[in-house]
């Protein structure tokens, strides 16, 4: 299995960066990223997102609805990713490197890792640190 982040900017190979510092080097033998650039069009970056993946690919896209989501979807749809989750966050990424034992069933692989991604999700205010439970 291989991990591909896609994401505007830098932030897919910088996720790639930080995930790395926690997990080891041996990260980046598994992951790739594709970053889009400022008024790079949706076909190019397809282009560019294709040409990292295969049919055994999970593509983290960083926002759904964005350049990078709609090209992930799109090679999903032409069954050449196994899987897209949008909104990737540290959780989600750490959550699938750990467990690449899909086992026999992807659907509850994805939903672990997208209840990984959610559970890293908090939020606090004030001096006490009173959690935002909603």
């Amino acid at each position: 299995m291989r991990i591909v982040f896609a994401s505007h900017g830098g932030l897919g190979c910088a996720m790639r960066e930080a995930v790395s510092m926690i997990l080891g080097l041996s990260v980046k033998e598994k992951t790739d990223c594709v970053d889009l650039l400022e008024g790079e069009s949706l076909e190019n970056y397809y282009e560019k997102l294709s040409g990292k993946v295969d049919p055994e690919t999970i593509i983290l896209a960083d926002l759904f609805g964005g350049t990078p989501s709609r090209a992930a979807l799109m090679l999903l749809q032409q069954g050449r990713a196994k899987a897209v989750i949008t909104g990737f966050n540290m959780a989600i990424a750490i959550e699938i490197l750990m467990n690449e034992d899909l086992g026999s069933n992807l659907q509850e692989f994805i939903s672990r890792v997208k209840d990984a991604g959610l559970q890293g999700i908090r939020a606090f205010v004030g001096p006490q640190l009173v959690e935002i439970s909603k």
